[in-house]
């Protein structure tokens, strides 16, 4: 699995939750979607719920922040470590 592939797949759950994001042609990557207010923190847990049951992993709470989950890539970015054991 691909950082690509993971970045694919949280922007289409989150399209698919969203229906605001959903009209968003290209989604903001790099940005946070909680400072843009697209996500409150609702939105946060429900993301990582996703995350975890798709990836078979475990993000902690202390991972949960601006410089580690703070933008889709990031989440991507996270993930991708996770899956690939260098977490």
């Amino acid at each position: 699995m691909t950082h690509d592939e993971i970045r694919l797949a949280i922007e289409k759950y989150l399209r698919a939750g969203n229906p605001v994001l959903a009209k968003i042609d290209n989604l903001p990557l790099d940005e946070s979607l909680v400072e843009l207010g697209y996500m409150d923190s609702f939105g946060v847990i429900d993301i990582v719920t996703f995350l975890e049951g798709t990836y078979s992993i475990q993000i902690m709470d202390e991972e949960i922040t601006k410089e580690k989950f703070g933008s889709i890539n990031k989440m991507a970015g996270l993930v991708f470590l996770k899956c690939s054991g260098k977490d």
